[in-house]
């Protein structure tokens, strides 16, 4: 769709300079498209992403869209989850975690009933 060029500033890739040229009119899918390649770039850069969450959610979305089915494959669960800007973003849960949150979430719901008492 377009040509992004890359250039990594470092070698650990913690820096990058890109730039896109030849790009005059940009459409959704055009944004799409580059989310998309910046992912994969932010994929290859040091620090990678965090394994923990962010200890403060304060931007966190509130009900967000989602839909889930049987990942017949594997035996998991594809989870669609719906992010405003960024679109759906897909996962693929072993069924040993959806097993895991279900039990967090009845857990988690057993809680709040407690606290409505």
């Amino acid at each position: 769709m377009f040509n992004v060029v890359v250039e990594w500033l470092d070698q650990d890739k913690s820096r990058a300079r890109f730039s896109l040229p030849g790009r005059q009119e940009w459409r959704a899918e055009h944004i799409d498209a580059l989310i998309q390649l910046l992912g994969e770039i932010r994929a290859e850069m040091s620090p990678a992403v965090s394994e923990q969450p962010p200890a403060v959610h304060a931007d966190a979305l509130h009900n967000p869209r989602y839909a889930t089915e049987l990942h017949t494959f594997s035996g998991g669960t594809l989870l669609e989850v719906r992010h405003p800007s960024l679109g759906w973003i897909d996962f693929i849960l072993p069924s040993l975690e959806r097993v895991r949150i279900t039990r967090s979430l009845a857990e988690q719901e057993a809680t709040w009933q407690g606290f409505r008492r």
